[in-house]
């Protein structure tokens, strides 16, 4: 199997909640302890040998993009960074649609900048490695308290639990997107890292090509997850064990800074 060298990154999102934060500035270039979001994405990915970053932007934000990718290729220079358009908020499997040119059919990485993945070795190292472990598409996870999976997509895996770097390794069975808390298969929820293969690349262009008109969220990457799991093919998440530091709204963020600044004290 292909090693992973390429990562997707949907960056589109307007960050509503962080107003007046991103009344004109994109979500991801908003900075936390004087580095913006994305970069510590990005810093994961250098750490990792990936070679090609997708940034998949809304087209609101090209001028922004254009003038900060000035600065980025050079801070990074191992990494070749390329920017696509979601002209339509058709969900992350959408986004990730955008970026087929540069991905094709290999297998890539996904992360999301809306959260920092504070964790030694990084998030995204580890998760490659359960790839590299298992030859299949891997879901970074959480635990978060049972009366908080209404907000999140969580998980029913088998029984059987493998322990691997530091985490716990699952074979997942199900995904199901906000469940009432009664109705929640288990606490572990899906957070903003995957490793997956190309069939799940061919899945979401599959699907894509049968939406002409594609409606909000309409393209989740979940469809194509749930693709696999009706062909029985094998899809594992990974229990992250170290912190994640949520920067989706405000106070989420002072709460990050806060951490970052006493973590480097």
């Amino acid at each position: 199997m292909k090693k992973i060298t390429k990562l997707v990154l949907p960056v589109a999102g307007l960050g509503k909640r962080l107003m007046p934060l991103t009344k004109n500035l994109p979500k991801a270039l908003v900075a936390v302890c004087g580095k913006p979001l994305l970069e510590y994405v990005l810093d994961e990915a250098v750490d990792c040998g990936i070679k090609d970053a997708v940034l998949v932007i809304n087209p609101k934000h090209e001028a922004h993009f254009k003038k900060y990718l000035n600065v980025a290729r050079k801070k990074f220079p191992q990494l070749r960074l390329h920017v696509r358009v979601q002209h339509t908020p058709g969900g992350n499997g959408h986004a990730v649609v955008q970026a087929h040119d540069i991905i094709g059919n290999d297998p890539f990485a996904l992360r999301f900048a809306d959260d920092i993945l504070a964790g030694d070795p990084p998030a995204l190292r580890s998760l490659i490695d359960a790839f590299e472990k298992t030859k299949s598409s891997v879901i970074l996870l959480e635990r978060v308290p049972k009366k908080m999976v209404s907000h999140y997509g969580v998980v029913s895996f088998d029984k059987n639990v493998a322990h691997f770097e530091k985490g716990n390794l699952y074979r997942i069975r199900k995904i199901i997107e906000k469940p009432k808390m009664k109705e929640a298969p288990s606490n572990l929820t899906i957070v903003g890292g995957y490793v997956l293969t190309g069939d799940v690349v061919r899945n979401l262009k599959m699907v894509a090509d049968t939406l002409p008109n594609i409606a909000d969220d309409a393209l989740p990457i979940a469809v194509a997850l749930q693709i696999e799991f009706v062909l029985g093919n094998k899809v594992y998440g990974w229990e992250f064990p170290g912190a994640r530091l949520d920067c989706g709204t405000l106070d989420k963020l002072k709460e990050a800074e806060s951490f970052l600044s006493r973590r480097r004290a």
